[in-house]
């Protein structure tokens, strides 16, 4: 009689899962700043797609920016609760769709919130609702991200500090910001 396969044998197999634990993450502390969480989901495909929405122009802030889905976390939510939470509201992917591979380096907003950005697989289709938050889905695939022409520039923080900004130009599309950051970090472009 053959055992049954343990449903962590294909997470433990996942190549992103293995990088994820092989990595010291790099953790904030910034009592100030508003806890916040997104989704960085990619597909099940031999070169993987990222899940990206264009946030709508009727937004009260980062209108039309191209953002992962995510949020603020709720009193008493972890970040990948919230990062779940906020993808099922956003874009309507259900958390029993996802495979959580773990968190990734936090960011910060220049607006003050303290970002943890939660990496998990989603599926290659996966059956999506867009709510009035989200204008448009964008799903690059990390091969056309690293050949997009990645620009680097420096800013100085009021403090003094120098922090290093990117952009990703895609299909017409202007990827900055935070979002940029955390794709530049997961692509592993260096510093």
């Amino acid at each position: 009689m053959s055992e049954a396969p343990d449903p962590l044998d294909a997470v433990l197999e996942d190549p992103w899962a293995v990088w994820v634990g092989e990595r010291t993450r790099q953790r904030l502390h910034l009592p100030d700043f508003r806890r916040a969480a997104v989704l960085v989901g990619l597909t099940r495909e031999p070169d993987p797609r990222v899940l990206l929405t264009v946030r709508s122009a009727d937004l009260p802030t980062h209108r039309g920016q191209i953002s992962f889905p995510g949020g603020s976390l709720d009193p008493g939510e972890t970040p990948v609760q919230a990062a779940l939470r906020e993808a099922d509201e956003e874009v309507g992917l259900s958390p029993t769709d996802v495979t959580v591979l773990g968190e990734l380096d936090d960011v910060f907003t220049p607006v003050g919130f303290h970002v943890t950005p939660v990496l998990a697989r989603i599926p290659a289709q996966p059956r999506l609702t867009l709510n009035a938050e989200v204008a448009e889905l964008l799903l690059p695939t990390l091969g056309e991200l690293r050949a997009a022409p990645l620009v680097r520039e420096t800013r100085t923080l009021p403090g003094g500090e120098r922090v290093p900004l990117y952009r990703y130009p895609w299909h017409g599309h202007d990827i900055w910001g935070m979002t940029a950051r955390v794709l530049h970090d997961l692509l592993g472009e260096g510093p």
